[in-house]
């Protein structure tokens, strides 16, 4: 039987275990403007805003933007744009529809609509889950030459970049008078609300140099930290969804229970109260962004290295492997934590418990080999700096020693088994086929480990040296229970 599909008027007939809003599309006010309205974005800002419409603050309803694809409006507009999320934990799924997207946009289809907008005196905060890409950076400033960045150069009337609306939708907005808003980046990127500001003023002394004081004035550009697993939709959400609801949907999104919003509280004008939906204002984001790179993302990487060498495809697999599990949470606790200045409002040995729980979640399931993709690049920031900072403070850091042993092991293997995605794969290649494989300093010369100071540390290397050997002799399980 062929299901109605989820609209507005088929709510009263959902299941009454799932959670509907509690507000009327017709009374909200379109404050938000976001670009990239794709799953991370239903998962997560959409979500908080969703709580403060339930709660009453009417006003912060969003205009989603899409800077390529129709496929996401062409999904939620037959379905008056509510869409189910559907909260994956260990043990059960809860369901839950989201109404706080109003309206959906193409820019290529219809450019004008998305810069007048941007314009409106009710628009209030511009936010952006848009992925490093969309930001055309290289080596970490603009990039100039890109033919979308080159085109915005030359017109903005057609842009095909998140600043030339920006700049488009401010240039108009200024002559409306003085309406303070907000850019709010949204993507894990240091510096982002900087990025945006850096690409919108370089469009405006191009197109409207007279408009830069009016922004100067009038336009904060901020900074998130965002953290929600939130993986692809396919057939069998659909399927699961659509018997908890009683009714179709075609664009659920799936995620985890735990969510993150930390936003830097530079606001132009009003400020919605997201803080009342469980996100957190800070004065200064960088500590936070380092927590999370220092104990989420570096324990991420190290499973994904022990697990792949121990056979496991996927990370909660093991975490089930007691041997692993130990060492994770030992390595984060006894030779990260002591470095790390952690925020007071973080607790950071319960941080990592609530960390490695997310990790075993087998609902949300991170495959080692996709977590271990671009490695060389990421232990540079996951794991050097907390070595760096151990060494300096005379500790040993033994737990990071095994860790880079590991990495060498797991660059090995997959070299083997031809499963290796790294961009200096080549590179990895032609030491292993020189023999150099075994040579530690060779593969981490390749990582950069060479700029950092813990390369000319003879001991904490000839500990590296040592921990490889071992696991080469033992295996990484045996190695770990032997030497920890």
């Amino acid at each position: 039987m062929k299901l109605e599909r989820l609209k507005i008027t088929s709510l009263s007939k959902i299941n009454s275990v799932v959670r509907t809003p509690g507000y009327d599309a017709c009374d909200l006010t379109q404050s938000i403007v976001h670009f990239g309205a794709g799953n991370f974005h239903r998962a997560h800002q959409a979500v908080y805003c969703d709580t403060l419409l339930n709660q009453g603050d009417t006003q912060w309803g969003i205009t989603g933007v899409s800077l390529r694809s129709s496929t996401m409006r062409d999904k939620l507009a037959p379905q008056d744009h509510l869409y189910t999320l559907a909260v994956l934990g260990e043990q059960e799924t809860d369901y839950r529809i989201i109404g706080s997207i109003l309206n959906l946009l193409v820019g290529p289809e219809d450019p004008e609509a998305v810069i007048e907008i941007l314009a409106k005196q009710q628009t209030q905060l511009v936010t952006t889950t848009i992925t490093e890409k969309g930001y055309y950076l290289k080596n970490g400033v603009i990039d100039i030459e890109c033919a979308d960045i080159a085109h915005d150069l030359g017109s903005i009337m057609l842009p095909k970049t998140t600043y030339g609306y920006l700049a488009a939708g401010l240039i108009k907005r200024s002559l409306l008078g003085d309406l303070p808003i907000t850019v709010l980046c949204c993507d894990n990127m240091n510096g982002g609300g900087e990025c945006l500001k850096e690409g919108v003023r370089l469009l405006l002394a191009e197109h409207s140099p007279e408009t830069l004081p009016w922004v100067d004035a009038n336009v904060a550009f901020s900074a998130s930290m965002v953290d929600r697993v939130t993986p692809a939709t396919d057939n069998t959400l659909k399927d699961k969804v659509a018997q908890a609801l009683g009714v179709a949907d075609v664009a659920p999104v799936a995620t985890e229970p735990f969510s993150q919003w930390i936003i830097e509280d530079k606001f132009a004008g009003t400020r919605p109260a997201f803080d009342k939906a469980g996100a957190l204002f800070v004065e200064d984001i960088a500590p936070f962004e380092r927590v999370k790179l220092r104990f989420l993302n570096a324990g991420h990487s190290m499973l994904a290295a022990l697990g792949y060498l121990a056979g496991d495809r996927f990370i909660h697999e093991s975490l089930q492997r007691s041997s692993l599990a130990r060492f994770t949470e030992q390595a984060l606790k006894n030779d990260v934590v002591p470095v790390t200045l952690v925020p007071e409002v973080i607790n950071a040995e319960t941080y990592i418990a609530q960390v490695l729980a997310r990790f075993r979640n087998a609902n949300l399931p991170y495959a080692a080999l996709q977590v271990g993709t671009d490695s060389s690049q990421k232990i540079q920031q996951r794991w050097f700096p907390s070595i760096d900072d151990a060494l300096e403070q005379g500790r040993d850091a033994r737990y990071l020693a095994f860790a880079l042993a590991a990495w060498g092991h797991f660059i090995h293997k997959a070299l083997v088994n031809d499963d290796l995605n790294d961009p200096l794969k080549a590179d990895f290649v032609r030491c292993a086929s020189s023999g150099q494989s075994s040579d530690m300093k060779v593969f981490l010369t390749l990582a950069g480990a060479n700029k950092f100071r813990f390369f000319a540390h003879q001991e904490f290397m000839a500990s590296v040296h040592r921990y490889h050997c071992v696991i080469s002799d033992m295996g990484v399980e045996l190695a770990i229970e032997h030497n920890f």
